[in-house]
């Protein structure tokens, strides 16, 4: 049996961000169904480390029962990729040469390209998360036959790119998490002749069962209705535009008793009139953190720019609803397939949304219910393991 290769720009059991949980996730889940699995991957230690410094053993490795190679990354020339990736980030027009320097200039491991290049007979297929990077772009080029992407789509300027589009329409397949993500990839790319499916994305469910609201809450001294925040707390994923928002709406609503608590890493300047009912976790343990979902009166996911949410599915698991942006389509989609959630779009539908579920707590328990039954109907990693052997199989034989 010919093994799967996934290849990402870092992988680890530790590593938080979405794409290379997903893929570690993914690597568990088809080989607990029966799949020959490998990761191939660098020896930077996540995507906050210098891309091209080498601080991890490279070789064979066996982690957490997944075989991983890990390859040593180049020296990368900052002079010539700052500028083109400041351009590419700014949405700026930019030259042919410049997308090029961002490709050739991120995060890159020849010795890994020239791995595929030899062995791409030896495996049944390769599959790259994400679409941005280095490892995806230049990888793919050396299995043409047998190469596999899951984008991780977002409607940004990096997926407008022309190499971007090249190299989308030279895949012999690409999986989407969500059907506004394939949408997007339909209107950016010609994919006539790329097999594709929306599969979505495994994720744990076992501990279902097993969170605890009241451990949270005595463990934090946190009592009343609270909104929760998970993740890391940035502008880029609209955590300073939920603060803003949270703290209008107490503001014009002084009877409310309404708390917000984040977890996760990032930082953000707490104003200091609402220290007694704004709560900055930091990180916190799985079970705390799967518990903070159980006690909070929902989840806000203020992102715009998400493929997936692990921490809307994580919500839902834990019957609990959810609000999240309108700005977002793809998590936009999944509160109105599951009629787990409601959106808003700016502060006073933010307010509004807020209200209702505050004022009707049993439409808001109902939601966390159909959320819950949403994600165990569609993502248990059984699932999609399935779904990918048969999209691989139906992908490998097309003509």
């Amino acid at each position: 049996m010919k093994p799967i290769a996934l290849v990402v720009p870092w992988y680890g059991d530790d590593i938080k961000g979405g794409a290379e949980q997903e893929c570690n996730y993914l690597a568990h889940s088809l080989q607990h169904a029966g799949a020959k699995v490998e990761v191939l991957t660098t020896c930077v230690r996540d995507a906050s480390a210098d891309r091209g410094n080498n601080t991890l053993e490279d070789g064979t490795h066996v982690e957490s029962g997944i075989l991983v190679r890990r390859f040593k990354v180049r020296a990368r020339d900052l002079e010539r990729f700052v500028p083109a990736n400041l351009k590419i980030y700014n949405g700026e027009a930019v030259t042919l040469e410049e997308e090029k320097a961002y490709f050739e200039e991120d995060i890159n491991s020849p010795e890994m390209y020239e791995y595929i290049r030899e062995n791409k007979d030896n495996y049944k297929c390769f599959i790259f998360i994400p679409y941005m990077y280095g490892p995806t772009y230049n990888g793919s080029m050396e299995c043409p036959d047998n190469c596999i992407m899951i984008p991780c789509l977002h409607d940004e300027s990096y997926a407008r790119m022309r190499l971007t589009k090249e190299m989308a329409e030279r895949m012999k397949g690409m999986i989407f998490h969500a059907k506004p993500e394939y949408m997007l990839a339909k209107t950016l790319y010609n994919l006539d002749h790329v097999r594709t499916d929306v599969l979505g994305e495994g994720i744990d469910t076992e501990w279902h069962a097993s969170c605890d609201a009241e451990r949270f809450r005595s463990k934090y001294g946190i009592q009343g209705d609270f909104i929760l925040y998970a993740g890391r707390k940035d502008a880029g994923k609209k955590a300073d535009e939920l603060l803003k928002f949270y703290c209008k709406y107490v503001e014009r609503n002084p009877h409310r008793k309404l708390q917000l608590v984040f977890i996760g890493g990032g930082h953000l300047d707490l104003p200091k009139q609402y220290g007694d009912r704004i709560y900055d976790l930091g990180f916190v343990s799985v079970e705390d953190k799967h518990d903070a979902f159980a006690a909070a009166t929902f989840l806000c996911n203020p992102s715009w720019f998400e493929s997936f949410s692990l921490v809307v599915m994580e919500s839902w698991l834990a019957r609990r609803p959810v609000i999240v942006s309108e700005h977002c389509a793809v998590t936009t989609n999944f509160c109105l397939e599951a009629d787990g959630g409601l959106y808003f779009r700016d502060y006073p539908t933010f307010a509004g949304v807020v209200d209702y579920l505050l004022e009707h707590p049993q439409v808001a328990d109902q939601m966390g219910e159909n959320g819950f039954e949403y994600v165990m109907a569609n993502f248990t990693h059984e699932m999609i393991a399935n779904k990918y052997f048969g999209f691989i199989e139906e992908c490998l034989k097309r003509e």
